[in-house]
């Protein structure tokens, strides 16, 4: 049986890992945004609304 202290941290850790990868997904896109010429006419997509945490 695995301790749940161990697996509370996995978790933790999977968690921490996952906000900073969509963390870089969040620059990479408004980089690529600004490289866009469209994005100068207003032309961009719109922006995303932002996932609302849980506690």
């Amino acid at each position: 049986m695995k301790n749940p202290y161990d697996v509370l941290r996995m978790k933790e850790q999977d968690l921490m890992r996952v906000r900073k990868e969509m963390e870089a997904l969040r620059l990479a896109a408004r980089l690529l945004d600004a490289d866009d010429p469209g994005a100068a006419k207003g032309k961009s997509q719109p922006e995303l609304p932002r996932v609302v945490e849980m506690p």
